[in-house]
């Protein structure tokens, strides 16, 4: 029997109905045309992929993406070189020239094959005005993605606007907690983290009062703690109702699968102590892709990165994880086939991973580590990937900003509209992100 929690979990959300994916049209007007530096070019007349799917890999903490991707050539690789005598050997004997004077920091496990064969592409530099250094507060920042915030995420109004009120299984997060960037207007993403059912997500058991813009959910909430406060009870039974009949229709849809290929952590994978936390959440994705859940877009995440200290030692285990994890799902993405409104669709061709990070790390090191800093490293990954280099450039090292921190060049709500427009086919990205942004051309 569910329990009360999880009936909290999708007030709100609608019911699942299965039905075959197509990219999502939108009316509006589209954004500008792509921006990028040493990739191909972004023109507009690029039809988005067929059913396409979204994973987004939250790299949790702050990635320092220097140590990741570091300069090579030029004034960039002195500064760097001067401001990180001790963490630039992390990387000094371990890069893969991935041109443009960069290189790849090769415990990145799979991502040197992935590039190679031009399937991904690279976003240096990008960030926002006015960023925050608090996890929290910069995870909130890109999640709203908003001209003017709201207090909702861009994924969730974009569901809002997208969504059919049945299809409460078209976003999906494998993490118990929902962040903002999946909270629409109308309804969450729904969180499940195992094969096994929903899960509850983790701010709503708090006893005070949530402030979202769910009016019926944050009321039931309340009044769970404060004897005597009259709600919808009907409305609540209605909607309780649809998300029992979805938790019912994911368990009938819920097939097991074996992986085609090792994942970090699995007894044939050939890398010892790789975390597998987020492994264990790609393989569950695969699995839900490989059952026909008809999940259009995935959030999932690795945590660790808020690297202050110890990072020589810390990092490279970091990078194995992701580079590990992300690369061994790609793979099994090729063994996955689904049929589509009666077609036949290859998996690995139909889902593009895109990984960001609440903010980057200072260009200076600390006493073993790096403190909170600015811009990320973006990327996007798969078969319909344009490889290079997008958005205006590695940041200047030489010319940080007067805390020491990097000065970003690409606005992450290009980012957003990139893959609004020319992914998922959705055409008014000014009408999700609130004012038009430059699309990029690596879709």
């Amino acid at each position: 029997m569910s329990s009360r929690r999880q009936f909290l979990q999708t007030l709100g959300a609608g019911g699942a109905t299965v039905v075959g994916l197509t990219a999502c049209g939108g009316g509006g007007s589209s954004s500008g045309g792509g921006n990028n530096g040493g990739g191909n070019g972004g023109g507009g007349g690029t039809p988005p992929p067929v059913a396409p799917i979204l994973v987004l890999v939250q790299i949790q903490g702050g990635n320092d993406w220097l140590s990741m991707m570091p300069p090579t050539s030029g004034a960039n690789a002195g500064a760097y070189q001067t401001n990180r005598p001790a963490l630039s050997a992390i990387t000094a004997n371990n890069l893969t020239d991935l041109g443009s004077g960069v290189g790849l920091n090769k415990d990145c496990t799979g991502f040197d094959l992935i590039h190679a064969a031009g399937k991904i592409a690279w976003m240096p530099g990008v960030g926002m005005s006015n960023p925050n250094l608090s996890h929290f507060t910069s995870t909130d920042y890109w999640g709203e993605g908003a001209a003017v915030p709201d207090g909702t995420g861009w994924l969730g109004r974009w569901g809002d606007a997208a969504f059919a009120a049945t299809e409460v299984l078209r976003g999906i997060t494998t993490t118990s907690d929902i962040m903002l960037m999946n909270h629409g207007r109308k309804r969450d993403f729904v969180a499940i983290t195992s094969s096994a059912d929903f899960n509850y997500p983790t701010y709503l058991r708090s006893n005070t009062v949530i402030a979202d813009s769910n009016f019926l959910k944050s009321g039931y909430s309340y009044s769970l703690n404060n004897p005597g406060t009259v709600i919808d009870v009907s409305a609540a039974a209605s909607e309780g109702k649809l998300f029992f009949d979805a938790a019912s229709q994911f368990s009938g849809l819920i097939s097991t699968r074996t992986p085609s290929v090792p994942y970090p952590g699995d007894q044939t994978y050939p890398i010892a102590n790789v975390s597998t936390q987020l492994a264990n959440q790609l393989k569950l994705v695969a699995q839900m892709i490989a059952s026909g859940i008809p999940g259009q877009v995935y959030t999932v995440r690795l945590g660790g990165f808020d690297t202050h200290s110890n990072q020589v030692n810390d990092y490279p285990r970091l990078m194995r994880a992701l580079g590990g994890s992300i690369s061994a799902f790609y793979n099994d993405l090729a063994s996955i086939t689904n049929t589509v409104n009666g077609q036949s669709l290859k998996a690995q061709d139909r889902v593009m991973m895109v990984g960001w990070s609440e903010f980057g790390r200072r260009i200076k090191e600390n006493n073993g580590g790096t403190d909170h800093g600015t811009a990320i490293l973006s990327f996007a990954l798969g078969n319909m990937v344009k490889g290079g280099f997008y958005g205006q450039g590695y940041p200047d090292l030489t010319h940080p900003d007067s805390n020491g921190n990097m000065v970003y060049t690409t606005d992450f709500r290009s980012v957003y509209a990139t893959i609004l427009e020319k992914f998922l086919g959705y055409s008014d990205s000014k009408g999700i992100l609130g004012a038009t942004y430059p699309t990029l051309g690596f879709v």
